[in-house]
């Protein structure tokens, strides 16, 4: 029996997968309460998103949802797998956000429904915005900017899904009005003798591959070393650390 829908050409799936950058809306309950199961999700910060909110409202943070391009012959295939796993995201969430970068924002026509798979921040970098431990000492405070937040689903990782959030945001890092000339960020150091025992303790799922030498491969050069520059306590009181890279790429 035929079908009415045509397969997708051997070229189409083998091209890249693209993303598409959709503002987080802060005054959304539905996008707050989504950051809040995307940050669970990957096993980080999602206690601190009250104050992200005033931050995404000025500017300071630059925080943007990770969506599939409808063009991508394997998009529904990669929302199943997505929404299986994370069942509770399932629901679409609505393209809302009135201002981005601290300024106004008009909401394209029509309105737009998605399902994030994931987020990105990219910020502008002050002495005020990123610990003055992660920055070079040839920072500038014109030019520079922190990719920070960046999460794609666990259910879609190794995909290609990674490389593509990042050429999204590099893109329009250098783009105007932004116009950056450096990007940094930070990962957690590829050594790490605690690892296996550290993340059983506090019930973590193992990153399959370093952060580090992702970014590295990317062209992101170390340029500080920093010690305990995270930490999570587990269920009997025991803090454990991490520590820390800062990279940055010339752009």
């Amino acid at each position: 029996m035929s079908s009415d829908i045509p397969s997708p050409s051997t070229n189409s799936l083998n091209s890249p997968p693209q993303i598409l950058l959709i503002p987080w809306d802060p005054a959304s309950p539905a996008h707050v309460e989504r950051l809040v199961q995307q940050r669970h999700a990957c096993g980080w910060d999602w206690e601190h998103i009250e104050t992200w909110k005033e931050k995404q409202s000025s500017g300071l943070f630059n925080l943007q949802w990770l969506v599939l391009d409808a063009s991508d012959p394997l998009n529904d295939a990669k929302l199943l797998s997505h929404t299986s796993k994370y069942p509770e995201e399932a629901i679409p969430i609505t393209d809302s956000a009135l201002s981005f970068g601290g300024k106004p924002r008009s909401i394209p026509e029509p309105q737009k429904s998605f399902i994030p798979i994931g987020h990105i921040c990219l910020g502008s970098v002050s002495l005020t915005s990123v610990n003055p431990d992660y920055l070079s000492p040839d920072f500038a405070e014109t030019g520079w900017f922190w990719i920070s937040n960046f999460y794609v689903s666990r259910a879609l990782q190794g995909s290609g899904l990674g490389r593509a959030a990042m050429d999204a945001v590099e893109g329009m890092a250098i783009s105007e009005p932004l116009d950056a000339r450096v990007l940094a960020l930070n990962a957690i150091c590829k050594v790490d003798g605690e690892r296996e025992e550290k993340y059983g303790a506090l019930g973590l799922v193992i990153p399959p591959f370093s952060n580090q030498e992702w970014y590295e491969r990317r062209g992101y050069k170390v340029y500080k070393d920093v010690e305990k520059a995270f930490s999570k306590v587990d269920s009997a009181g025991k803090v454990w650390y991490w520590n820390a890279v800062c990279l940055k790429k010339e752009i």
